[in-house]
């Protein structure tokens, strides 16, 4: 558990950095890989280089002084002195002593033609003989004293070379644009595989919203093509029912209603007026009870199109509306911009708050919060509350707490049911609390984004 809560926190949450995340470093790993295998046998194919470099060198510089005479030589020397390669003639008692036949006298050997002693100085400040280049430099002066074809001794000295880079800048820069030409294509890739299940659930949001949208194209890969067609098939089985379920309510709402009206005159024949004082009541509830359910039932099926709404016109109606039957309600706070939704199901679910908040607090107070991303319409009350184990449960449909079941305060249970309905119609929420001051609070939180 530890270990997959620790993955749900590292990894991105979306599908498409996860999987932009996993082939990005599947890429890198190898990429690393590459580079560490080819930086030994590069730094071996560098080092064997300049030793072939070195042995050339050397070689060109005897077949120069052996081409020039004894007298000619001193000339020839201060042409061929560079700032990295000394040359100068010595006496026989200076010669290195006879050490060894190793790579670098057997290459120089090899390329004179032989015939050549060559010493080499494998001392403290010297070379060391091995590796690649067929010796190793310790430091100091590298040292190679070689014979010519007379007998002169020519003393050949180089300075020490640096570290050879293993990578060298231009592959480095060639292998960073391979890196980001290969990262763009895993990117594109990755999001043209991932962007149907991206519609997919836009889709699937839109539908909670909007029965009649647009069906899903079916297009993409084979998975994909038919998650699509299983959702559209899924889309049409919930339009048919819901259709099926308008043309029921219309026969409900006729046909229940003309028994009732039926029974109600039947029970004006009644002589006794304490039953036919209770028959009335009881039809009375009954068709409160229709009238709520219907209500209901005809709420959760609005297909009201979507359009700008003035937030404030709409709260400064209902608190006019509200003087009229003599309750006072307070507004604080303004909607910066018009909210984009359905004004009948807004205008519904904020009365059914209002009446609430007046039916059991007292009175109302309306507070707007308005930001670039979420609208908050709240309702407050100086009420008792709602008791906090029953505020998950008020907005279940035909769920009433104690204190409202009576048939002077209580109705049926449906008011916040709409009002939640109406929210997840929206993409919002309805938040219910206690005040820590006293009294209720129902907020309306709604997402500023287009409802289609």
């Amino acid at each position: 558990m530890r270990l997959s809560h620790l993955a749900r926190s590292v990894l991105p949450s979306s599908l498409f950095a996860r999987m932009a995340l996993i082939l990005l470093t599947g890429l890198l790993a190898a990429q690393l890989a590459s580079l560490w295998l080819q930086w030994g046998e590069r730094a071996a194919v560098v080092s064997q280089a300049r030793g072939q470099n070195y042995v050339d060198r050397v070689a060109e510089t005897i077949r120069v002084l052996e081409a020039e005479g004894r007298s000619r030589r001193t000339v020839a020397l201060s042409t061929l002195q560079s700032t990295d390669l000394s040359i100068t003639l010595i006496a026989d008692d200076q010669v290195l002593p006879n050490t060894p036949r190793g790579q670098i006298q057997s290459a120089i050997g090899a390329r004179l033609g032989g015939g050549r002693e060559v010493r080499s100085d494998f001392g403290g400040g010297g070379m060391q003989h091995g590796g690649p280049g067929g010796m190793q430099q310790r430091g100091g002066m590298r040292t190679l004293d070689v014979r010519l074809r007379d007998g002169q001794w020519v003393r050949i000295s180089a300075a020490p070379e640096g570290n050879a880079p293993a990578l060298s800048a231009g592959l480095i820069t060639n292998l960073l644009i391979t890196m980001i030409i290969v990262i763009a294509v895993v990117m594109i890739a990755v999001r043209q595989a991932t962007k149907p299940l991206k519609y997919l659930a836009e889709a699937a949001d839109t539908l909670g919203r909007n029965l009649d949208a647009a069906p899903l194209a079916e297009g993409g890969p084979a998975e994909t093509r038919r998650a699509a067609q299983a959702f559209n098939r899924m889309q049409g089985r919930i339009r048919r029912l819901v259709d099926e379920r308008a043309r029921a309510l219309a026969a409900v709402s006729h046909d229940l209603r003309t028994p009732l009206t039926r029974l109600r005159l039947r029970a004006e024949l009644v002589k006794d007026d304490s039953l036919r004082d209770q028959l009335a009541a009881d039809m009375d509830a009954m068709t409160a009870m229709l009238d709520a359910t219907l209500d209901y039932l005809r709420g959760l099926q609005d297909n009201e199109a979507a359009r700008a709404i003035d937030i404030n016109a709409l709260l400064n109606s209902l608190a006019e509306d509200a003087e009229v039957l003599g309750k006072t309600i307070g507004v604080r706070g303004l909607a910066r911009l018009p909210y984009t939704g359905r004004l009948s199901a807004l205008r519904r679910a904020l009365q059914n708050l209002i009446d609430n908040a007046i039916k059991y607090g007292r009175r109302a107070n309306l507070r707007v919060e308005d930001d670039a991303s979420t609208l908050r319409l709240i309702v407050e009350d100086e009420g008792p509350g709602i008791p906090p184990a029953e505020l998950g449960r008020v907005t279940e449909p035909y769920y009433r707490l104690d204190i409202s079941r009576s048939r002077a305060t209580g109705g049926v249970g449906l008011g916040l049911s709409i009002v939640h309905d109406i929210a997840l119609m929206h993409g919002g929420e309805l938040i219910l609390a206690n005040r820590p001051q006293g009294g209720f609070s129902a907020a309306l939180v709604l997402p500023r984004i287009a409802q289609s």
